[in-house]
Protein backbone atom coordinates (compact mmCIF):
# COMPACT_ATOMS: atom_id res chain seq x y z
CA UNK A 1 0.00 0.00 0.00
CA UNK A 2 1.53 3.56 -0.87
CA UNK A 3 1.95 5.39 1.89
CA UNK A 4 -0.56 8.77 1.54
CA UNK A 5 -2.23 7.43 -1.19
CA UNK A 6 -4.24 10.95 -2.32
CA UNK A 7 -0.80 12.87 -1.94
CA UNK A 8 1.17 10.77 -3.74
CA UNK A 9 -1.39 10.78 -6.52
CA UNK A 10 -1.54 14.97 -6.63
CA UNK A 11 2.40 14.71 -6.77
CA UNK A 12 2.39 12.15 -9.44
CA UNK A 13 -0.24 14.09 -11.86
CA UNK A 14 1.21 17.70 -10.76
CA UNK A 15 5.36 17.48 -11.20
CA UNK A 16 5.88 15.40 -14.14
CA UNK A 17 4.32 17.89 -16.26
CA UNK A 18 7.45 18.64 -17.68
CA UNK A 19 8.00 14.78 -17.93
CA UNK A 20 7.52 14.39 -22.38
CA UNK A 21 9.60 17.52 -22.65
CA UNK A 22 12.63 15.70 -20.94
CA UNK A 23 11.33 12.17 -22.00
CA UNK A 24 11.21 13.13 -26.02
CA UNK A 25 13.73 15.95 -26.02
CA UNK A 26 13.18 17.80 -29.65
CA UNK A 27 9.98 15.73 -30.35
CA UNK A 28 8.59 16.83 -26.83
CA UNK A 29 4.80 19.17 -26.58
CA UNK A 30 6.13 22.23 -27.42
CA UNK A 31 8.23 21.28 -30.91
CA UNK A 32 4.90 18.52 -31.56
CA UNK A 33 2.62 21.76 -31.75
CA UNK A 34 5.01 23.70 -33.75
CA UNK A 35 4.77 20.77 -36.27
CA UNK A 36 1.10 20.29 -36.08
CA UNK A 37 0.35 24.23 -36.54
CA UNK A 38 2.67 24.06 -39.84
CA UNK A 39 1.17 20.91 -41.37
CA UNK A 40 -2.62 21.83 -40.75
CA UNK A 41 -4.40 22.52 -44.00
CA UNK A 42 -5.71 25.72 -44.51
CA UNK A 43 -9.65 26.24 -46.08
CA UNK A 44 -9.17 27.25 -49.73
CA UNK A 45 -11.44 30.54 -48.77
CA UNK A 46 -8.93 31.94 -46.13
CA UNK A 47 -7.23 34.62 -46.76
CA UNK A 48 -4.05 35.77 -46.70
CA UNK A 49 -5.02 38.58 -44.06
CA UNK A 50 -6.76 35.93 -42.04
CA UNK A 51 -3.41 33.60 -41.77
CA UNK A 52 -1.33 36.91 -41.09
CA UNK A 53 -3.63 37.61 -37.81
CA UNK A 54 -4.29 33.97 -36.99
CA UNK A 55 -0.29 33.52 -37.01
CA UNK A 56 1.11 35.58 -33.91
CA UNK A 57 -1.25 33.94 -31.93
CA UNK A 58 -0.33 30.32 -32.91
CA UNK A 59 2.82 31.68 -32.47
CA UNK A 60 2.82 32.82 -28.84
CA UNK A 61 1.09 30.05 -27.72
CA UNK A 62 3.41 27.73 -28.97
CA UNK A 63 6.43 30.06 -27.70
CA UNK A 64 4.40 30.27 -24.49
CA UNK A 65 4.62 26.04 -23.83
CA UNK A 66 7.89 26.11 -24.99
CA UNK A 67 9.01 28.45 -22.63
CA UNK A 68 7.23 26.53 -19.51
CA UNK A 69 8.15 23.15 -20.32
CA UNK A 70 11.47 23.22 -22.31
CA UNK A 71 13.45 26.27 -20.89
CA UNK A 72 11.78 25.87 -17.60
CA UNK A 73 10.95 29.45 -17.06
CA UNK A 74 7.39 31.68 -16.44
CA UNK A 75 6.14 33.50 -19.30
CA UNK A 76 7.12 37.22 -18.97
CA UNK A 77 8.25 37.03 -15.05
CA UNK A 78 11.45 35.74 -15.74
CA UNK A 79 10.61 32.88 -12.68
CA UNK A 80 12.55 29.42 -13.28
CA UNK A 81 11.38 26.42 -11.91
CA UNK A 82 12.06 22.39 -11.36
CA UNK A 83 11.27 19.92 -9.50
CA UNK A 84 11.56 16.29 -8.53
CA UNK A 85 9.91 12.91 -8.04
CA UNK A 86 11.33 9.69 -6.51
CA UNK A 87 9.40 6.43 -5.74
CA UNK A 88 10.92 3.92 -3.67
CA UNK A 89 10.07 -0.08 -3.58
CA UNK A 90 10.84 -2.55 -1.36
CA UNK A 91 12.08 -5.75 -3.68
CA UNK A 92 12.35 -8.40 -0.92
CA UNK A 93 9.90 -6.73 1.91
CA UNK A 94 12.56 -5.81 4.84
CA UNK A 95 12.37 -4.19 7.03
CA UNK A 96 9.03 -5.78 8.00
CA UNK A 97 7.13 -2.28 7.56
CA UNK A 98 8.71 -2.11 4.56
CA UNK A 99 6.33 -0.76 1.73
CA UNK A 100 5.73 1.22 -1.47
CA UNK A 101 7.10 5.46 -0.94
CA UNK A 102 6.62 8.33 -2.25
CA UNK A 103 9.82 9.48 -1.24
CA UNK A 104 10.51 13.39 -2.57
CA UNK A 105 8.32 15.52 -4.05
CA UNK A 106 9.62 18.93 -4.60
CA UNK A 107 8.67 21.58 -6.67
CA UNK A 108 10.80 25.27 -6.55
CA UNK A 109 10.95 28.46 -7.97
CA UNK A 110 14.00 30.84 -8.13
CA UNK A 111 14.47 34.27 -10.22
CA UNK A 112 17.38 36.49 -10.65
CA UNK A 113 15.94 40.20 -9.96
CA UNK A 114 18.92 42.19 -10.19
CA UNK A 115 22.37 42.15 -11.50
CA UNK A 116 23.51 40.38 -8.05
CA UNK A 117 20.26 38.96 -5.92
CA UNK A 118 18.56 36.36 -6.59
CA UNK A 119 16.07 34.14 -4.60
CA UNK A 120 14.82 30.59 -4.20
CA UNK A 121 11.54 29.04 -2.71
CA UNK A 122 11.17 25.42 -2.29
CA UNK A 123 7.57 23.73 -1.33
CA UNK A 124 8.89 19.37 -0.29
CA UNK A 125 6.57 16.77 0.39
CA UNK A 126 9.05 14.19 1.91
CA UNK A 127 8.36 10.66 2.96
CA UNK A 128 3.92 11.74 4.39
CA UNK A 129 4.84 15.28 6.09
CA UNK A 130 5.44 18.58 4.26
CA UNK A 131 8.85 20.09 5.43
CA UNK A 132 10.87 23.39 5.34
CA UNK A 133 13.59 23.03 2.45
CA UNK A 134 15.61 25.30 0.83
CA UNK A 135 14.20 29.16 1.24
CA UNK A 136 16.96 31.47 0.88
CA UNK A 137 18.19 35.08 -0.67
CA UNK A 138 21.76 34.69 -2.34
CA UNK A 139 24.17 37.89 -3.34
CA UNK A 140 26.37 37.32 -5.27
CA UNK A 141 27.68 40.79 -6.29
CA UNK A 142 31.18 39.76 -4.86
CA UNK A 143 34.09 38.16 -7.09
CA UNK A 144 35.15 34.95 -5.23
CA UNK A 145 32.11 34.92 -2.44
CA UNK A 146 28.42 34.47 -2.59
CA UNK A 147 25.93 35.44 0.69
CA UNK A 148 22.74 33.36 1.65
CA UNK A 149 19.96 34.23 4.18
CA UNK A 150 17.50 31.88 4.97
CA UNK A 151 16.80 28.05 5.00
CA UNK A 152 19.94 26.16 3.63
CA UNK A 153 21.99 23.33 4.62
CA UNK A 154 24.49 24.22 7.17
CA UNK A 155 28.32 23.24 6.12
CA UNK A 156 29.10 20.12 8.03
CA UNK A 157 29.71 17.35 5.92
CA UNK A 158 30.53 16.72 2.30
CA UNK A 159 27.32 14.17 2.28
CA UNK A 160 24.97 16.12 4.39
CA UNK A 161 25.96 19.38 1.65
CA UNK A 162 25.77 17.20 -1.57
CA UNK A 163 22.78 17.74 -4.09
CA UNK A 164 19.88 14.83 -2.96
CA UNK A 165 19.58 14.14 -6.45
CA UNK A 166 22.89 13.62 -6.85
CA UNK A 167 23.64 11.29 -4.18
CA UNK A 168 25.35 7.39 -5.18
CA UNK A 169 22.84 5.96 -2.72
CA UNK A 170 19.48 5.70 -2.15
CA UNK A 171 19.93 7.85 0.95
CA UNK A 172 22.89 9.12 2.86
CA UNK A 173 24.58 7.01 5.74
CA UNK A 174 24.23 5.96 9.18
CA UNK A 175 26.84 8.29 10.30
CA UNK A 176 26.33 11.83 8.37
CA UNK A 177 22.65 11.02 8.61
CA UNK A 178 22.55 10.26 12.82
CA UNK A 179 25.24 12.84 13.89
CA UNK A 180 25.08 16.06 10.56
CA UNK A 181 23.35 19.09 11.26
CA UNK A 182 20.11 19.51 9.26
CA UNK A 183 18.65 22.21 7.41
CA UNK A 184 18.85 25.55 9.35
CA UNK A 185 18.04 29.13 8.93
CA UNK A 186 20.49 31.65 9.38
CA UNK A 187 23.31 33.87 7.42
CA UNK A 188 25.93 32.08 5.52
CA UNK A 189 28.92 33.06 3.32
CA UNK A 190 30.97 30.72 1.26
CA UNK A 191 34.67 32.05 -0.37
CA UNK A 192 36.47 30.82 -3.02
CA UNK A 193 40.15 30.85 -3.81
CA UNK A 194 41.82 28.85 -6.82
CA UNK A 195 43.30 26.24 -4.26
CA UNK A 196 40.62 26.24 -1.19
CA UNK A 197 36.84 27.10 -0.05
CA UNK A 198 35.71 28.67 3.12
CA UNK A 199 32.08 28.44 4.46
CA UNK A 200 30.86 29.81 7.25
CA UNK A 201 27.14 30.53 9.22
CA UNK A 202 25.48 31.81 11.93
CA UNK A 203 21.74 29.90 12.41
CA UNK A 204 19.28 30.88 14.78
CA UNK A 205 16.14 28.26 13.72
CA UNK A 206 16.31 24.72 13.16
CA UNK A 207 12.80 23.25 11.54
CA UNK A 208 11.73 19.84 12.21
CA UNK A 209 13.43 17.69 9.43
CA UNK A 210 12.79 14.00 8.27
CA UNK A 211 11.26 13.01 11.76
CA UNK A 212 14.10 14.42 13.60
CA UNK A 213 13.89 17.93 15.75
CA UNK A 214 16.90 20.42 16.78
CA UNK A 215 16.99 23.36 19.19
CA UNK A 216 19.09 26.27 20.08
CA UNK A 217 21.51 28.47 17.88
CA UNK A 218 24.98 27.46 15.89
CA UNK A 219 28.23 28.35 14.63
CA UNK A 220 29.32 26.59 11.84
CA UNK A 221 32.61 26.51 9.82
CA UNK A 222 34.20 24.24 6.75
CA UNK A 223 37.59 24.41 5.25
CA UNK A 224 37.98 22.28 2.28
CA UNK A 225 41.34 22.22 0.26
CA UNK A 226 40.24 21.86 -3.22
CA UNK A 227 42.61 23.03 -6.08
CA UNK A 228 40.63 24.20 -9.11
CA UNK A 229 40.80 21.44 -11.77
CA UNK A 230 37.44 21.19 -14.03
CA UNK A 231 39.02 20.13 -16.94
CA UNK A 232 40.78 17.50 -15.99
CA UNK A 233 38.23 16.11 -13.19
CA UNK A 234 40.97 14.76 -10.99
CA UNK A 235 41.12 17.14 -8.41
CA UNK A 236 41.74 16.50 -4.50
CA UNK A 237 39.42 17.31 -2.00
CA UNK A 238 40.32 17.49 1.68
CA UNK A 239 38.56 19.18 4.43
CA UNK A 240 37.29 19.60 7.84
CA UNK A 241 34.02 21.16 9.42
CA UNK A 242 32.46 21.62 12.94
CA UNK A 243 29.20 23.80 14.13
CA UNK A 244 28.73 24.31 17.97
CA UNK A 245 24.81 24.93 19.31
CA UNK A 246 24.12 26.56 22.63
CA UNK A 247 20.61 26.56 23.99
CA UNK A 248 19.90 22.86 22.82
CA UNK A 249 16.97 20.83 24.65
CA UNK A 250 17.07 17.45 26.03
CA UNK A 251 13.27 17.39 24.62
CA UNK A 252 14.36 18.62 20.94
CA UNK A 253 17.73 16.87 20.75
CA UNK A 254 17.85 13.46 18.62
CA UNK A 255 20.30 11.37 17.23
CA UNK A 256 18.67 8.79 15.30
CA UNK A 257 18.81 7.01 11.61
CA UNK A 258 16.66 4.55 9.59
CA UNK A 259 19.18 1.79 8.23
CA UNK A 260 19.74 3.75 4.90
CA UNK A 261 16.25 3.14 3.26
CA UNK A 262 13.16 5.16 4.07
CA UNK A 263 10.47 2.62 3.42
CA UNK A 264 10.55 1.31 6.37
CA UNK A 265 9.82 3.79 10.05
CA UNK A 266 12.15 1.82 12.16
CA UNK A 267 14.86 3.53 13.46
CA UNK A 268 17.60 0.53 14.53
CA UNK A 269 19.62 3.44 16.66
CA UNK A 270 18.04 5.80 18.57
CA UNK A 271 19.33 8.08 21.39
CA UNK A 272 15.91 9.09 22.61
CA UNK A 273 15.96 11.38 25.43
CA UNK A 274 19.26 13.20 26.37
CA UNK A 275 19.05 14.19 30.09
CA UNK A 276 20.69 18.00 30.43
CA UNK A 277 21.36 19.11 26.88
CA UNK A 278 22.90 21.97 26.85
CA UNK A 279 25.52 22.95 24.42
CA UNK A 280 26.52 20.46 21.15
CA UNK A 281 29.57 20.04 19.54
CA UNK A 282 29.73 18.54 15.90
CA UNK A 283 32.86 17.66 14.26
CA UNK A 284 34.24 16.13 11.01
CA UNK A 285 36.69 15.56 8.40
CA UNK A 286 36.08 14.35 4.78
CA UNK A 287 37.84 13.53 1.90
CA UNK A 288 36.74 12.56 -1.86
CA UNK A 289 38.37 12.12 -5.31
CA UNK A 290 37.74 12.29 -8.77
CA UNK A 291 40.06 9.66 -10.91
CA UNK A 292 38.28 9.82 -14.74
CA UNK A 293 35.08 7.00 -13.98
CA UNK A 294 36.36 6.11 -10.53
CA UNK A 295 35.72 8.23 -7.04
CA UNK A 296 36.00 7.31 -4.07
CA UNK A 297 34.57 9.16 -1.02
CA UNK A 298 35.02 9.01 3.18
CA UNK A 299 34.10 11.01 6.23
CA UNK A 300 34.78 10.71 10.46
CA UNK A 301 32.13 12.51 12.28
CA UNK A 302 31.67 12.95 15.51
CA UNK A 303 29.16 14.69 18.53
CA UNK A 304 30.12 15.78 22.06
CA UNK A 305 26.81 16.77 24.05
CA UNK A 306 27.66 18.32 26.99
CA UNK A 307 25.25 18.15 29.90
CA UNK A 308 24.06 20.33 33.21
CA UNK A 309 24.00 18.50 36.16
CA UNK A 310 24.81 14.91 33.68
CA UNK A 311 28.57 13.63 32.65
CA UNK A 312 28.90 15.09 28.81
CA UNK A 313 28.78 12.07 26.48
CA UNK A 314 30.01 11.81 22.42
CA UNK A 315 28.80 10.05 19.77
CA UNK A 316 30.97 8.93 16.33
CA UNK A 317 30.75 7.33 13.17
CA UNK A 318 32.17 7.09 9.85
CA UNK A 319 31.71 5.57 6.11
CA UNK A 320 34.07 5.16 2.71
CA UNK A 321 32.78 4.43 -0.46
CA UNK A 322 33.69 3.47 -4.05
CA UNK A 323 32.04 4.54 -6.95
CA UNK A 324 33.17 3.26 -11.10
CA UNK A 325 31.11 3.96 -14.14
CA UNK A 326 31.17 1.06 -16.80
CA UNK A 327 30.34 4.19 -19.42
CA UNK A 328 32.20 6.60 -19.81
CA UNK A 329 30.93 9.13 -17.50
CA UNK A 330 32.14 10.34 -14.04
CA UNK A 331 30.43 11.99 -10.86
CA UNK A 332 29.61 15.42 -10.89
CA UNK A 333 31.90 17.81 -9.24
CA UNK A 334 30.88 21.28 -8.37
CA UNK A 335 34.01 23.10 -7.93
CA UNK A 336 32.73 26.25 -6.93
CA UNK A 337 31.13 24.99 -3.83
CA UNK A 338 32.81 21.42 -3.10
CA UNK A 339 30.00 19.54 -3.55
CA UNK A 340 28.35 16.69 -5.77
CA UNK A 341 25.61 17.41 -8.09
CA UNK A 342 23.35 15.02 -10.57
CA UNK A 343 25.18 13.22 -13.22
CA UNK A 344 24.38 13.85 -16.65
CA UNK A 345 25.58 11.04 -19.13
CA UNK A 346 27.87 11.51 -22.22
CA UNK A 347 25.33 9.26 -24.26
CA UNK A 348 21.47 9.92 -22.91
CA UNK A 349 19.09 7.23 -23.88
CA UNK A 350 16.22 8.55 -26.32
CA UNK A 351 19.37 10.50 -28.38
CA UNK A 352 21.28 7.34 -29.67
CA UNK A 353 22.64 6.32 -26.24
CA UNK A 354 22.65 3.92 -23.61
CA UNK A 355 22.74 6.26 -20.24
CA UNK A 356 25.86 6.18 -17.92
CA UNK A 357 25.83 3.08 -16.02
CA UNK A 358 27.62 3.27 -11.67
CA UNK A 359 28.60 0.37 -9.54
CA UNK A 360 29.42 1.27 -6.18
CA UNK A 361 30.05 0.12 -2.85
CA UNK A 362 29.98 1.55 0.78
CA UNK A 363 30.06 0.16 4.02
CA UNK A 364 29.14 2.88 7.20
CA UNK A 365 29.05 2.80 11.24
CA UNK A 366 27.22 5.09 13.72
CA UNK A 367 27.85 4.58 17.36
CA UNK A 368 25.31 6.24 19.82
CA UNK A 369 25.74 4.88 23.05
CA UNK A 370 28.17 6.09 25.94
CA UNK A 371 27.72 5.99 29.48
CA UNK A 372 24.06 6.28 30.84
CA UNK A 373 22.94 7.02 26.54
CA UNK A 374 22.28 3.81 25.19
CA UNK A 375 21.22 4.69 21.65
CA UNK A 376 23.03 1.58 19.80
CA UNK A 377 25.45 0.44 17.36
CA UNK A 378 25.08 -0.22 13.72
CA UNK A 379 27.07 -0.81 10.87
CA UNK A 380 26.05 -1.95 7.31
CA UNK A 381 27.58 -2.86 3.91
CA UNK A 382 25.62 -1.42 0.60
CA UNK A 383 26.34 -2.07 -2.86
CA UNK A 384 24.29 0.07 -5.78
CA UNK A 385 23.67 0.02 -9.08
CA UNK A 386 22.62 3.36 -11.04
CA UNK A 387 21.34 3.62 -14.53
CA UNK A 388 21.40 7.34 -15.46
CA UNK A 389 19.17 7.29 -18.80
CA UNK A 390 19.63 11.05 -19.43
CA UNK A 391 20.30 14.20 -17.09
CA UNK A 392 16.63 13.92 -15.52
CA UNK A 393 16.25 10.01 -15.24
CA UNK A 394 17.97 7.58 -12.82
CA UNK A 395 16.57 4.02 -11.95
CA UNK A 396 18.78 3.04 -8.78
CA UNK A 397 18.93 -0.32 -6.89
CA UNK A 398 20.56 -1.04 -3.22
CA UNK A 399 21.42 -3.89 -1.48
CA UNK A 400 22.34 -3.27 2.13
CA UNK A 401 23.23 -5.89 4.97
CA UNK A 402 22.66 -4.91 8.05
CA UNK A 403 25.83 -6.44 9.34
CA UNK A 404 24.94 -6.19 13.13
CA UNK A 405 22.90 -3.91 15.56
CA UNK A 406 24.44 -3.32 19.45
CA UNK A 407 21.41 -1.94 21.44
CA UNK A 408 20.80 -4.32 24.90
CA UNK A 409 17.44 -3.99 26.06
CA UNK A 410 15.49 -2.54 22.54
CA UNK A 411 13.56 -4.85 19.97
CA UNK A 412 15.82 -4.29 17.23
CA UNK A 413 19.12 -5.66 19.31
CA UNK A 414 20.95 -8.32 17.35
CA UNK A 415 18.93 -7.56 13.89
CA UNK A 416 21.02 -7.87 10.74
CA UNK A 417 18.46 -7.95 7.63
CA UNK A 418 19.12 -7.76 4.19
CA UNK A 419 17.71 -4.96 2.31
CA UNK A 420 16.66 -4.82 -1.30
CA UNK A 421 15.23 -1.47 -2.62
CA UNK A 422 15.09 0.08 -5.90
CA UNK A 423 14.35 3.89 -6.50
CA UNK A 424 12.75 5.81 -9.78
CA UNK A 425 13.85 8.92 -9.84
CA UNK A 426 12.85 11.88 -11.63
CA UNK A 427 14.89 15.32 -11.76
CA UNK A 428 14.46 18.05 -13.23
CA UNK A 429 16.51 21.89 -12.32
Amino acid sequence: MVRNTWRAIVFTLVLPMAFPVTFLGATGPAQAAETATQASPKPAAQSATQAAIQAPATEAKTSYIHSLLVAKEFPLTGFKWGGQLMYDFPLNNEPGDAEITLRRAQLAIWKTFSPNWSFKLTALYNTGTWQVNDNYLLYSGWKTAVLQLGVFSPQVSLESLNNFSGLTFMERNLAVYALSEKKMGGLGVLKRTSTSIFQGGLFFYTPKEDDTESSGQALVMRYVYSPVDIAERTGIHLGGSFSYRINATDDQTEFKTRPEVYFTNDKFVDAGTISGTNHILRAGLEATRIIGRFSWQTEVLSAHIQRDGYSDIGFKGAYAQVSWFLSDDSRNYNAGSGVYEAVSPKEPVFKGGKGAFEFAARVSYVDLTDKDITGGKESNISLGLNWYLNAQLRVMTNLIKVLNVDRPGNEFDGEDPWIFGLRLQWVLE
